[in-house]
């Protein structure tokens, strides 16, 4: 039977298990998925055990809860419990976080701070973001409505598939370093990056979860395995040392997070907290570079980055990490890949051979055009090129000067002599880096190029051959 690792928060330690065991071998306590788990409870964690066997056992589910029906439970952290709903004005469904009688008991600021930091969160619009749609209050108990998505975490995603592979990944992490630009962008710091906050739609596409709700990294205790609870394994090192989050501890929990979906396991593995914390001290520098030869270079690059432990060498924030996943996600998709989204929903004929890619492009007048479309090599740089090009016809002195005219009306590519079977002809051509090759950007190029070849073979021959 499969094993995995199973975190006990009241041993503070992993466990590796059988599958199906739910609860630790040594005390008997639920398991927390280490994917799953806390990075921080969102106080001062240090009442856990205490919270498991005082909170008040579940009763919302069934009943009206302020203007919504909750249906179902979803899940719950340290400061909140999740629940499906049905908004009964709206009738949509919505997810409820509703704080736990717990959290104001031993903490009468935990409900402003969570509040406060909602409020907050709820300025940021953006379709990888699960939205928030409002806060109040009802029965004494905070909430907050958030969008639902129907969809599993990434950390579950992660569960059943065991690792993603690279092309998938950095997509994934693309959706989610653009999703957290937009809240650097706005001064926001997420503070818990981790596969278990991120929603994974049912199109595939991810949506990062608990903007801003409360995670308190900033304490007057000193951080040791007795303060941290749940799984700190995202936390950057110098948060174990007392020092703030910042944009930059963000992006160490993306490097772990891409590490963790590229691998199935996390960059530094150990039995406790102590022993992560310890880890840290030492200012060891997780291996990366024992995965080149396994996983793409650009892709060993990023880790490299995301999870030094110089905070110089980090990306500065998500949006200088996200143009790096973007250049490496541009080299590792295959070429037809980026053609079919260019020409979805569109009459062009794509065909393939043992050069590159023929798109033939419907024009007025019953006319058509062939444009090329051919990966290369530049010899000076070595850059791995997407060349789109197609013929007009044979290049002679009569129609140079009016090629250099029509140069200056084109907005993507240029006409050119190119040898064809030993005979120069005019072509128009544009080029682009693969790594970022943009599917609207080669259809604009594609269908412009196709649009202005066939007016040179016009002025040329008036004939249709090209």
């Amino acid at each position: 039977m499969t094993k995995m690792n199973r975190y006990c928060r009241r041993c503070e330690q992993e466990f590796a298990v059988e599958n199906a065991q739910q609860t630790c071998p040594a005390c008997d306590t639920e398991f927390v998925s280490w994917r799953e788990g806390p990075t921080l409870e969102l106080e001062t964690v240090s009442f856990a055990s205490a919270d498991a066997a005082s909170d008040e056992p579940e009763t919302l589910v069934g009943r009206r809860f302020a203007n919504y029906q909750i249906e179902r439970f979803l899940g719950q952290g340290g400061m909140a419990r999740v629940y499906l709903a049905k908004h009964l004005t709206l009738e949509r469904p919505c997810a409820i976080k509703v704080l736990r009688p717990v959290t104001i008991e031993r903490d009468e600021q935990a409900a402003e701070a969570f509040l406060a930091e909602a409020r907050s969160a709820a300025a940021l619009i953006h379709p990888h973001v699960v939205a928030l749609h409002t806060i109040g209050e009802a029965k004494g108990r905070r909430y907050i409505e958030m969008e639902y998505v129907s969809g599993a975490s990434l950390g579950h995603l992660l569960e059943r598939r065991g690792v993603i592979e690279a092309l998938e990944a950095t997509r994934l992490m693309m959706q989610i370093s653009s999703a957290l630009a937009a809240a650097h962008d706005l001064g926001m710091v997420h503070r818990d990056i981790k596969p278990g906050n991120v929603m994974v739609t049912p199109a595939g596409d991810a949506k990062l979860a608990d903007f801003g709700l409360a995670k308190r990294l900033a304490t007057k205790q000193p951080i040791s395995g007795g303060f941290l609870c749940g799984t700190p394994n995202f936390m950057a090192p110098e948060l174990f040392t007392g020092s703030p989050a910042t944009t930059q501890t963000d992006i160490y929990a993306m490097g772990v997070t891409y590490f963790s979906l590229l691998v199935g396991r996390l960059p530094v593995e150990t039995q406790s907290i102590n022993e992560l914390v310890r880890f840290h001290h030492r200012g060891t520098q997780i291996d990366v570079d024992s995965l080149r030869g396994q996983l793409p270079e650009g892709v060993v690059r990023i880790l490299e980055k995301t999870l030094s432990t110089n905070i110089a060498t980090r990306h500065e924030d998500a949006t200088a990490l996200h143009a790096d996943l973007l250049s490496t996600f541009g080299s590792l998709r295959p070429l037809r890949s980026v053609l079919d989204e260019a020409f979805r929903e569109t009459t062009v004929d794509i065909r393939s051979d043992e050069q590159g890619f023929a798109i033939v492009v419907p024009l007025p007048k019953g006319r058509k055009q062939t444009v090329r479309v051919e990966i290369s090599e530049d010899a000076e740089t070595a850059e791995v090129i997407v060349r789109v090009f197609s013929i007009c016809g044979r290049a002679t002195d009569l129609y140079y000067e009016r090629a250099l005219k029509l140069n200056s009306t084109i907005s993507h590519g240029s006409i050119a002599i190119q040898a064809v079977n030993g005979e120069p002809h005019f072509v128009m051509v544009n080029a682009y880096p693969q790594a970022t090759c943009d599917p609207e950007e080669i259809r604009k190029s594609v269908l412009d190029i196709a649009k202005h070849s066939d007016e040179v073979e016009m002025l040329l021959s008036g004939e249709d051959r090209f």
